[in-house]
């Protein structure tokens, strides 16, 4: 399945650049370094939210990805990426995706997008990751996060059906629409048929990976996130959701991995959502989960700091009653 990813990203835009106003991490980075072998070693952890056995983009692996498909190594020449398809060659292909992944972890992100995609199709993987973590966490303005994700999810889109093809594509897809579809009024929601590709497009990436931690959580939050707009009633009668299917999801994903700062939060989030101030002591313990969790990346940095800003008001909301 993963083979396809070559064939999917070379549909996409190889147009875009790095913005160079993108602002610096905000975090010291020192624990962050994977240089080396490093990374190789640290892999399975910091992958853990993307599922089990995401494979490792060493020289092999780009070999493998040749091999089954000229037509990207095609287009992947064409993008100047310095890669022709020879096995030769592959080492050190490897070795600048590997930078690629490591300046995304470390946090910084204009540098990962730009190298990203000065690699061609394969590596527009990580150049978009660290493009939907900037948008996140770092964007200026609300307008400058909306342009970002929708950005990314222009490129899976050109994409069209093989998109299917990588669980990772297929996330950050549906991770942008959902994003958006939190902050944008619904009847732009409604028009851009949100509601209906949210829950379609994750059954279909639970469909190939039952067991990915970030899209457990995903599809939990986006279940509360309906009853939080529309109450339960109507969610339960025109979009099939239920505090019941938003528990089972949260709990399926902390079964995976209980250590990711994002599932403790969104699953805070989502408590207060659903039940109000009903379970307004198990959303703190969950908030206080995620700030006691030690980021191993950047990412995880920036998501431990938004749970502490989020238990902060929290706390303040509570010494006001």
């Amino acid at each position: 399945m993963r083979h396809a990813l070559f064939a999917l990203l070379s549909l996409c835009s190889l147009g875009a650049v790095a913005d160079d106003n993108w602002k610096p991490f905000p975090h010291d980075q020192s624990a962050y370094d994977y240089s080396g072998d490093k990374l190789r070693q640290a892999w399975p952890q910091l992958t853990r939210g993307f599922g089990t056995q995401y494979p490792y983009p060493d020289a092999n692996w780009v070999v493998k990805m040749a091999k089954e498909n000229p037509q990207a190594v095609q287009m992947t020449v064409a993008a100047g990426s310095g890669f022709s398809g020879k096995p030769e060659e592959a080492e050190a292909y490897a070795a600048k995706l590997q930078d690629v992944w490591r300046s995304m972890f470390r946090g910084d992100f204009a540098k990962a997008k730009a190298d990203g995609l000065k690699l061609g199709v394969g590596g527009q993987v990580p150049a978009m990751f660290a493009q939907v973590i900037y948008a996140l966490f770092m964007a200026p303005d609300q307008a400058s996060k909306h342009q970002l994700l929708e950005e990314v999810i222009s490129y899976t889109d050109q994409a069209g059906e093989l998109v299917n093809a990588d669980p990772m594509a297929m996330f950050g897809r549906v991770y942008a629409k959902a994003r958006l579809g939190e902050e944008l009024p619904i009847a732009v929601v409604l028009k851009r048929g949100y509601t209906s590709q949210i829950p379609k497009e994750l059954d279909a990436l639970l469909a190939k990976q039952p067991r990915q931690p970030f899209a457990l959580a995903l599809y939990g939050g986006y279940e509360a996130g309906v009853i939080r707009k529309v109450g339960s009633l109507v969610g339960g009668m025109t979009y099939g959701v239920s505090s019941d299917k938003m528990e089972q999801y949260f709990d399926r994903s902390f079964k995976q991995a209980n250590n990711l700062p994002i599932g403790h939060y969104e699953y805070a989030n989502a408590l207060t959502y659903v039940y109000g101030d009903d379970e307004r002591d198990k959303a703190l313990k969950h908030l206080k989960l995620a700030t006691q969790i030690k980021p191993i990346n950047a990412m995880e940095a920036l998501e431990v700091a938004h749970a502490k800003k989020l238990l902060a008001g929290f706390e303040q909301s509570t010494a006001q009653r």
